[in-house]
């Protein structure tokens, strides 16, 4: 329960304190300075809560939690700008859909939006295959079915903290 909360003050933080950067500059860590700090703290606090979370569901060692935690961050981080990405590009292909102009000058605005939405797509497929792929081969079949068990609690705890899922505001 604990990590439940914790994740429910930490998550928000991070993600939104990515929002509003070009995906460069949060790729590095760009931004203000102050807020760099604060990220680094975030970060490292997330990455503990999953390193102990880990240990105790999947019964590793630290130093192979720690491995497994310093991986599932790369992934997320790798992911972030991706998923960004495919959002923006959704959205572009909605408001064109919902704009002015024929059927025809629709299917060519449209078409760079779905090409890049697609090599995003297909891009982290591949990333979350190599994670799974790295993870599997530090695991067990039995701890790779609780590593996926308590990573879909992580998602879950994460969506759940997010501003516009509390209020019933469920976009994807």
């Amino acid at each position: 329960m604990f990590t439940r909360t914790l994740l429910a003050f930490l998550l928000p933080a991070s993600l939104l304190m990515a929002q509003g950067r070009p995906p460069e500059e949060r790729l590095r860590g760009g931004g203000p300075q102050l807020e760099r700090p604060m990220r680094a703290r975030i970060m490292a606090r997330l990455h503990e809560i999953r390193a102990q979370r880990i240990q105790k569901a999947l019964g590793v060692p630290e130093a192979k939690a720690n491995a497994i935690a310093d991986r599932w961050g790369r992934f997320d981080q790798d992911s972030m700008d991706r998923r960004q990405g495919m959002r923006a590009a959704r959205q572009q292909v909605q408001e064109t859909l919902l704009g002015t102009g024929s059927e025809d000058e629709k299917n060519v605005m449209i078409r760079p939006h779905l090409d890049r939405f697609s090599t995003l797509h297909k891009q982290q497929q591949e990333a979350k295959a190599r994670f799974e792929t790295d993870i599997q081969d530090m695991l067990s079949p039995a701890q790779q079915g609780r590593f996926l068990l308590l990573m879909e609690e992580f998602q879950r705890a994460v969506l759940d903290s997010m501003p516009d899922r509390q209020r019933g505001n469920n976009r994807p």
